[in-house]
């Protein structure tokens, strides 16, 4: 019976405070270490035949159980699409407000859950939630570039989405220093003003 019990066992050399935090992780939850290590791995090839890392896995948690916190909706992009067009037609200085206050709302919020790790975190929620092809958030000094490229955006779409992200960066306490912009093209750069919490 051990022999049965061993031969269907193998031992994998990790680094000792990796081990350290296995094994206090599986006393704090009851359960043994080998439950857990053999959870990881059914969960690490799960990850790999969807064509994701475990870590993209984990960053789409984390992505998700922020959005559920934000209040995110998920609209389908060709509704999304109509309804800000009739909205922009009717009152597009109202529209645009909204946007930029909505922008400035939520880097509070990410600011408050996140902290440090919150331009990181912008460039994959960007991408997401903008339904985006291309999204780049380059942090250099006090200077912040941002290149998005959506190649099915309209005009009015991409102008809610330059007034989004100046509102997020402005709560910051960036100010935006030069742009170009062309229907699902956006690039702008960000200087970070004196005092500012980033």
């Amino acid at each position: 019976m051990v022999e049965e019990l061993l031969s269907d066992t193998k031992l994998i050399p990790v680094p000792k405070a990796l081990a350290d935090q296995i094994r206090h992780q599986a006393a704090r939850l009851g359960l043994s270490v080998s439950a857990i290590t053999a959870e990881s791995l059914r969960n690490f090839l799960k990850a790999h035949q969807l064509g994701a890392t475990l870590g993209e896995a984990v960053d789409l948690v984390r992505l998700s159980q922020v959005h559920r916190g934000a209040g995110h909706l998920a609209l389908q992009r060709a509704g999304f699409k109509d309804l800000v067009k009739t909205l922009y037609a009717e009152d597009p200085s109202t529209l645009r407000r909204l946007w930029r206050q909505s922008g400035r709302w939520y880097a509070a919020y990410l600011s408050s859950k996140l902290g440090e790790d919150l331009l990181g975190f912008l460039e994959k929620d960007l991408l997401l939630t903008w339904n985006l092809d291309e999204s780049q958030v380059e942090v250099e000094d006090l200077a912040v570039r941002v290149r998005l490229v959506s190649f099915d955006m309209s005009e009015v779409l991409t102008e809610l989405l330059v007034v989004y992200t100046k509102g997020f960066f402005e709560e910051l306490g960036y100010a935006c220093e030069s742009e170009d912009v062309l229907p699902g093209l956006v690039y702008m750069e960000f200087l970070r003003k004196q005092g500012a919490r980033l």
